[in-house]
């Protein structure tokens, strides 16, 4: 397959991977989505403060207000819980006095207490709406006995997704409010509240759904509302969405909810943002009507000892009732942050150009400065380009965009990258050795191999050295009659043959091939690398070598040729041996008397009727019974006679 598809393919599954992480590693990727989404909210909330203070508007929440049953509240009111008559006294203050559009109780009154009658008074008016707690875990914990006012009218299509729950903990039914709503948070498994039920339904009849607590009051300022949860529909809606309408009108607001039916809490504020009052400050008048007249306003407390102290992208520790301001805050605007339903493939669009980017830029960059440069930079500009583009999508279209695809596809595709340009690289080493092998002794092109694959440049100088070797030649017997009666792809088909024997003799026994002459060839041994029995392996080798070309009958008889001979010449002694050459062309050779010998002494065989002619100095180093004496002789440029040997039973008749 070629390489450009496999990098095409490896780029698309190191996508997919990245793209469905979350489900192949959900306990490790869940920590860093969490982190992740958390940087995105801090982000967005610095980008909105910076904006509003550039064009020098008014941050304040003023449609909801905050009434804290503070520290300061409890020092001078005393410590909760209040009696009942005061609390009744606040609330009347609220509506009565202050003019407040609606009145939403973060606190429940499960207990009988003196004046309760003073509290219900106001708790029952049509401003207030009251809370209770579900248990979600089934824990088993003893379920509120009395009856609970009816929800609004919801309707939830087939198949969508509901939270099921029982409640535990409400008003007793003296103070019962005429409207409640839920205030049960889903804790993530880092503890944080990211999520809430926009409803929570009865175990045993699914069509009894409490609302969340602020939906419940934004509802509560409608004339007639209804409730409505659908599928979203397209790209880039959500995967539910729950309608809050007036009567049968168009929908008031629209809360985009999650696969599993939640609401994604739209964490935009800090603290100073709220508009908060201590709830002594209201009891003794002594804020301004002005900053509460219309507004709704969201009872709950901070006070040490009964704060609901919460962990949330924000802080870890933010006031329990924050997600539900949040979300009130989130109703006026009809303003929901959600993830499409199709956010994979709006994740996969981003991605794409990216993984294309990275494609081309392989198949382009070739300085090698701009190949070092590469991948860093080219992640550098991935995650950017990436964070940038889902932030943007947050802050200008409020789509929650994946960020765990967006961290993990550079990382994992240039991983993939990497471990294929190794698997290139080691292939052409291994071509690049075996081009070389082909041309010079195998330890040699090792050596010279790994320079010329890493890029470095070889060195030229020059390396030879003396040392101690045994020298083969073997010749072949009667090739100028050969090559003149046969045509040359016979002689070549041949000579490949005889060839390929011979290496396989010199290799077997650790010989380094030197160079093939014609018909003949010469290898050494004891170089490049040490060989404390060189001479014994090159009289092996000269053995197999010979056993090997008698065996070459039939294959010759298949060519229409007689049967070819060798003789076979064996010699030790000091050489050169190194590389040689000029800049342009050098080879690995041995240089001296002994190769001028051993090349000699192999054109003395025929004369002594021996396949292997062995000189004196290479049958010190072999022992007495394995050869034997032939005699004196003299050699073409020498003086001095030799003594040569022979093995045992390898006369050539």
């Amino acid at each position: 397959m070629p390489r450009e598809r496999i990098r095409i393919l490896a780029l698309v599954f190191a996508l997919i991977t990245s793209l469905y992480l979350d489900r192949i590693l959900p306990g490790l990727i869940a920590p860093i989505d969490y982190a992740l989404s958390d940087w995105r909210s801090k982000v967005a909330i610095s980008w909105t403060a910076f904006i509003v203070e550039k064009k020098g508007l008014d941050s304040k929440e003023r449609r909801l207000v905050i009434i804290d049953i503070d520290e300061k509240s409890v020092a001078q009111e005393g410590a909760w819980p209040w009696p009942r008559d005061k609390v009744g006294t606040l609330l009347k203050t609220l509506i009565d006095d202050y003019k407040i559009s609606g009145a939403a109780l973060d606190i429940v009154f499960p207990e009988i207490r003196q004046n309760d009658e003073l509290l219900a008074k106001q708790i029952q008016r049509p401003e207030i709406t009251g809370a209770v707690v579900y248990d979600l875990l089934n824990r088993e914990l003893p379920e509120v006995k009395q009856d609970l006012p009816l929800p609004i009218t919801l309707k939830i299509a087939a198949g969508a997704p509901r939270t099921i729950g029982l409640p535990t903990t409400g008003n007793h039914s003296a103070i019962m409010p005429e409207r409640i709503g839920h205030i049960t948070p889903i804790h993530d498994d880092d503890g944080a509240i990211r999520h809430l039920p926009p409803f929570i339904c009865s175990p045993t009849s699914f069509s009894r759904c409490m609302p969340l607590l602020e939906v419940a009051a934004f509802a509560g300022l409608l004339d007639r509302p209804t409730f409505k949860v659908q599928a979203g529909t397209g790209w880039f809606s959500p995967a539910w969405e729950m309608l809050i309408m007036d009567g049968d009108n168009m929908a008031i607001a629209t809360i985009p909810l999650t696969k599993q039916g939640l609401i994604t809490v739209p964490y935009r504020h800090v603290v100073d943002n709220w508009m908060s009052f201590s709830a002594t400050d209201i009891l003794q008048r002594k804020i301004d009507p002005i900053h509460l007249r219309g507004s709704v306003v969201l009872v709950g407390s901070t006070a040490l000892g009964m704060a609901d102290v919460i962990a949330t992208p924000i802080s870890s520790g933010t006031a329990g009732l924050a997600p539900h301001a949040e979300v009130l805050s989130a109703l006026f605007d009809n303003y929901f942050p959600y993830q499409p339903r199709d956010a994979t493939l709006i994740v996969a669009m981003i991605l794409l150009p990216l993984a294309l980017l990275l494609h081309w830029a392989i198949r382009t960059v070739i300085s090698p400065i701009a190949v070092t440069v590469l991948y860093p930079g080219w992640l550098v500009i991935s995650l950017a380009l990436g964070f940038l583009v889902a932030l943007a999508c947050y802050i200008f279209f409020s789509l929650l965009i994946p960020l765990t695809p967006i961290l993990f596809f550079p990382p994992l595709a240039i991983l993939i990258c990497t471990l294929l340009a190794l698997h290139k690289s080691s292939i052409e080493q291994v071509g690049v050795l075996g081009l070389l092998s082909a041309y010079l002794p195998k330890q040699v092109a090792q050596r010279l191999s790994l320079p010329a694959i890493s890029g470095k440049k070889i060195d030229t100088n020059i390396d030879a050295s003396r040392r101690e070797i045994t020298v083969l030649f073997a010749d072949i017997r009667g090739f100028t009659g050969l090559v003149e009666t046969q045509s040359p792809e016979v002689v070549a088909t041949l000579m490949h043959k005889i060839f390929s024997e011979m290496s396989h003799a010199v290799v077997n026994h650790h010989g380094t091939i030197d160079k093939f002459i014609g018909d003949a060839v010469m290898a050494f041994w004891n170089a490049p690398e040490d060989d404390e029995f060189h001479a014994q392996h090159a009289f092996e080798a000269a053995q197999e070598m010979l056993q090997r070309i008698n065996g070459l009958a039939d294959f010759c008889c298949t060519l229409k040729l007689a049967p070819v001979s060798v003789s076979i010449g064996l010699e030790t002694g000091l050489a050169l041996v190194g590389h040689f050459g000029s800049e342009h062309r050098r080879t690995y050779t041995a240089l001296g008397e002994t190769v001028v010998l051993a090349s000699r002494i192999e054109g003395l065989a025929t004369q002594f009727k021996q396949h292997i002619l062995i000189g004196d100095a290479c049958a010190q180093h072999l022992s007495a019974d394995s050869i034997h004496y032939l005699g004196q002789t003299s050699i073409r440029g020498r003086q001095k006679m030799i003594e040569v040997y022979a093995p045992v039973q390898s006369n050539l008749e």
